[in-house]
């Protein structure tokens, strides 16, 4: 069988009887794309891909990347092969005869300071009041502000932050409920007072676009706010800041985890407030209860210092 048609095979399978995300799709794709184009030239038969075409592969991956991006690209093609292998595509997935050791490199996560944490926030709420409540660059502003406070507030990731919906988000019992990678869902208590009171200006402010949105987060159109759109939102209040760092979205997620730790919060109630399933024999023994979550991030959220 043809390498591009086993792929396309393999993608529908994932979509649709493995039902995984689009971001996983995209990554599949994307690596799988990679990997035809590097050894077409070797072989456009998934039937006579060998061991010693994928370690001539695996050793431009090492060339290239980092230990971490390797081994998410070897994974899926591993499971790429492994499929082949079930539907008797191929007789033996060639990964049986290759050994693999890869050291992992310890990345320390990228956190923002707590002086441009000061600044973003400050400003975004002066560059707020710059305008009329009547006004849409109000309506934007407080739109801006509850996702930077909603990033901050609950470490979720920005893909969670576009795609729960409005019904998802219970301001009466302050909780959220997050549908994370993997469909494992969670509930975050919302204790932070100013978080709370910017989300309810945005849901008075919203509310007739909210009732058939099926996203919390709107652009000017109506439509859902993209992750890219949250990037540039961030990008505009470090500029009006001065805030020279480059943050994204997924550094505040790292800042609060860093804070909460460094404020004496256990870390088995971070894992759970993040919805961190890698730390599998942790895991194990983890059951946070919602109250006690409640309580920790009530006594212990940095965001009391940020002013």
């Amino acid at each position: 069988m043809k390498l591009n048609y086993a792929i396309e095979i393999f993608l529908q399978h994932c979509k649709i009887e493995r039902d995984l995300s689009k971001l996983t799709l995209n990554a599949y794709g994307k690596d799988l794309s990679q990997f035809k184009s590097k050894i077409e030239t070797q072989s456009n038969n998934v039937n006579s891909i060998d061991k010693d075409i994928l370690r001539e592969f695996i050793a431009f991956l090492n060339s290239k990347y980092k230990p971490r991006s390797i081994k998410r690209k070897i994974a899926t093609l591993k499971s790429f092969f492994t499929f082949l292998e079930y539907e008797d595509i191929i007789s033996t997935t060639p990964f049986r005869k290759i050994r693999l050791k890869l050291n992992r490199s310890k990345i320390l996560p990228k956190i923002v300071s707590k002086t441009s944490l000061n600044r973003i926030i400050k400003y975004a709420y002066l560059e707020k009041n710059k305008f009329s409540p009547e006004c849409r660059l109000y309506r934007e502003a407080v739109r801006d502000i509850a996702a930077i406070e909603l990033l901050f507030s609950t470490g979720i990731r920005v893909s969670e932050l576009c795609n729960f919906t409005p019904y998802e988000i219970d301001l009466k019992n302050n909780q959220l409920k997050i549908l994370g990678k993997g469909k494992k869902e969670r509930i975050i208590p919302l204790c932070e007072k100013k978080c709370l009171a910017i989300l309810k200006e945005y849901v008075q402010l919203y509310k007739d676009k909210l009732h058939n949105s099926a996203t919390f987060f709107l652009n000017r159109d109506s439509n859902p706010l993209s992750d890219q759109s949250v990037r540039r939102i961030i990008k505009k209040y470090c500029a009006i800041a001065g805030v020279t760092e480059n943050v994204t979205p997924h550094m505040f997620r790292h800042t609060i985890a860093t804070m909460l730790l460094e404020n004496g919060v256990d870390i088995r109630n971070i894992q759970t407030l993040l919805g961190h399933s890698s730390l599998a024999v942790t895991e194990i023994y983890t059951h946070v209860s919602l109250s006690s979550q409640r309580g920790i991030l009530t006594l212990k959220h940095p965001r009391k210092d940020i002013r």
